[in-house]
């Protein structure tokens, strides 16, 4: 028989973890809702209450190597070298578990970097260009997620077919990586 850790928490804690849980299962009975954007609402709900995964210890994969390409391509070639290297770290702070979507509007990259959210989009886009991150427009607006060739945080099965799909980064003299 294995132990097992349970994480304690404040009463009120305890309390908003089960309400998340109601909220759940409500979301999860609107056919129109698919599991994305369950997903995403109840992020969101956690993070605007400050509220910890239970028992979770959070972290994301990536290669080493991949990671420090990145770095120096941006410190190398991005307009913005030393805000864009930032908004490459914050970006890990807030990608979400179970998609891949990166939690944050441009506004709100904008306010933790302070720079204006035109920068934002360009650094973005410098990223999108390496394949760093994948863009994907909805509606009038754009959706950000982690390339999961670059990191991802997901079970093998899933990463090894995410990982087919997604674009390869895009690095050192045009080559693939």
């Amino acid at each position: 028989m294995s132990a097992h850790i349970k994480r304690l928490q404040p009463k009120e804690q305890q309390k908003a973890q089960e309400k998340l849980k109601q909220l759940q299962l409500i979301l999860s009975q609107f056919p129109e809702l698919n599991e994305q954007k369950v997903s995403s609402l109840l992020w969101e709900a956690k993070r605007k209450n400050n509220l910890q995964e239970p028992n979770r210890w959070t972290f994301i994969m990536i290669s080493p190597e991949q990671n420090r390409m990145v770095v120096n391509w941006l410190e190398e070639n991005s307009k913005r070298p030393l805000k864009a290297l930032k908004l490459w770290a914050l970006l890990f702070e807030y990608v979400h578990k179970e998609t891949g979507q990166i939690m944050l509007s441009r506004q709100e990259i904008a306010e933790e970097i302070q720079l204006y959210v035109n920068s934002v989009t360009n650094i973005m886009t410098e990223l999108e260009s390496i394949g760093a991150i994948i863009k994907r427009k909805e509606g009038r607006g754009v959706i950000y997620y982690m390339n999961p060739n670059i990191a991802n945080h997901y079970p093998q099965e899933i990463r090894e077919k995410a990982q087919k799909l997604a674009p390869k980064l895009k690095l050192l003299d045009g080559g693939l990586i």
